[in-house]
């Protein structure tokens, strides 16, 4: 059994943490999340965290925003493994470094789910042989945080410039940077269409003799989450904490 601690519980959050109260086969370390509201007792509900309350913590998953997993990280790692949602925190390269240096000091791992897109370790696999990825994803101006109701191009150029325009909702983009050629070297498109109901997201990939796109349109639920995003955080996690998981894709 493992023992999970949730810093932000939104939707994304919520759906794991739902999972794991009707599975009951891991326990709930604790909720940090001063938004959060539950009527269960046995929830450690917390505004903050630190040592004592990362105690005995196995993972811990991150659904906040990228701003709060940096004020956190440090304590996080020395306690903890981590499953990044925020991972347009990595486009900041200081805070990548510094990531990974203490993921390296205290043994720890920082695991990136493919959240509302997926052939992620395709994309991991072949980064040695590819020469161009190019992400474009289409949403309406209010799933972008923008009162334009008209539709237009709002960016375009490197991943790393995408993710310090729109850090809430290219998390996809910078999992796809990560994954192959890097935030400089990714080229992304963010498109803002008031017709739109669904969040699209397409992703180009070109290299020595391999050439695939990555299509991905999911129901808009409000804010900036699809559909698809809570149902594969769920199947991410499982695939940390099952260790005993009959069939495992890989």
């Amino acid at each position: 059994m493992k023992n999970i601690g949730f810093l932000g519980c939104g939707k994304i959050g919520k759906a794991m943490l739902d999972d794991l109260l009707e599975e009951r086969e891991h326990g709930i370390s604790f909720i940090c999340d001063p938004y959060f509201k539950s009527e269960n007792s046995n929830l450690q509900i917390t505004d903050s965290l630190n040592d004592e309350i990362l105690e005995g913590t196995d993972l811990v998953v991150e659904a906040a925003m990228a701003s709060v997993l940096k004020e956190n990280i440090d304590v996080i790692l020395k306690h903890s493994n981590l499953m990044v949602f925020s991972v347009t925190a990595f486009a900041d390269e200081e805070f990548y470094k510094h990531a990974l240096e203490l993921a390296k000091k205290y043994k720890k791992t920082i695991y990136l789910p493919h959240g509302a897109v997926i052939a992620i370790d395709g994309i991991s696999a072949g980064r040695r042989i590819l020469n161009k990825v190019t992400i474009e994803t289409i949403k309406s101006p209010k799933s972008l945080g923008l009162t334009s109701d008209k539709y237009e191009v709002v960016y375009e150029g490197s991943t790393r410039g995408a993710c310090e325009a729109f850090p809430r909702n290219v998390n996809v983009h910078a999992t796809v940077a990560l994954a192959g050629l890097g935030f400089d070297k990714t080229y992304s498109k963010i498109i803002a269409d008031p017709e739109v109901t669904t969040n699209t997201h397409l992703v180009y990939v070109e290299g020595e003799g391999i050439n695939f796109k990555i299509d991905v349109s999911s129901l808009a639920t409000g804010g900036v989450t699809g559909k698809y995003t809570p149902y594969s955080a769920v199947a991410s996690m499982h695939k940390i904490i099952d260790e005993y998981a009959q069939i495992k894709y890989i």
